[in-house]
């Protein structure tokens, strides 16, 4: 999912700063570093805080910094699974006496999670379904020992939580930091 954040007056900023003999970059990159930095703090990780540790969700959603040559801060969600025991809020559902439904609390709900928990268990830890595969009359299983469940991504959360108020705030938020670091660097020039 891609969101584009616009901002207004660059042209005008970079000729005053040209007459004082100032480069606008510097002041452009570091305002769409912060901005970068502040979205993902403020839209994503403090919505998530009831759901994931924000430290997990800060190492999922990493910022490719502007810098020279690429004037344009990211924030690239992770499209891995995280395993449903990182999650603070989970539960399972049974079905009969030996599998369950997994489900996650986030911020619009319960979700389903992929996996099973055998609520006869002692341990009743969130396991991955085995998959098998069937072609040409064929059937694969992967055998492999039994993991912990998946749940969503954090590119899935990103998308939840990417709306029009997440953009609005975001474009208002590099406008303001633009302006201050402009202001600052005019008072710099002046000295």
């Amino acid at each position: 999912m891609r969101v584009n954040v616009s901002l207004q007056g660059v042209g005008r900023a970079k000729r005053q700063l040209e007459r004082m003999g100032r480069r606008v970059d510097p002041v452009l990159r570091g305002a769409l570093n912060t901005t970068a930095t502040k979205t993902r703090t403020e839209r994503y990780v403090k919505p998530l805080k009831s759901t994931l540790k924000g430290k997990l969700v800060r190492k999922a959603m990493v910022i490719k910094r502007a810098r020279r040559g690429r004037m344009n801060s990211r924030i690239i969600p992770s499209g891995a699974g995280i395993p449903v025991t990182e999650y603070s809020n989970w539960g399972f559902d049974p079905i009969d006496k030996t599998r369950a439904r997994i489900w996650i609390r986030g911020v619009n709900g319960k979700k389903i999670a992929a996996g099973f928990v055998n609520p006869s268990g002692k341990k009743k830890m969130p396991l991955q379904t085995l998959s098998r595969k069937t072609a040409r009359g064929k059937t694969y299983a992967y055998a492999r020992k039994l993991q912990v469940a998946n749940g969503f991504s954090a590119a899935y959360w990103f998308k939840q939580l990417s709306g029009g108020a997440t953009v609005s705030w975001t474009s208002d938020f590099l406008q303001r930091e633009f302006e201050r670091r402009m202001k600052a660097e005019i008072e710099k020039a002046l000295r």
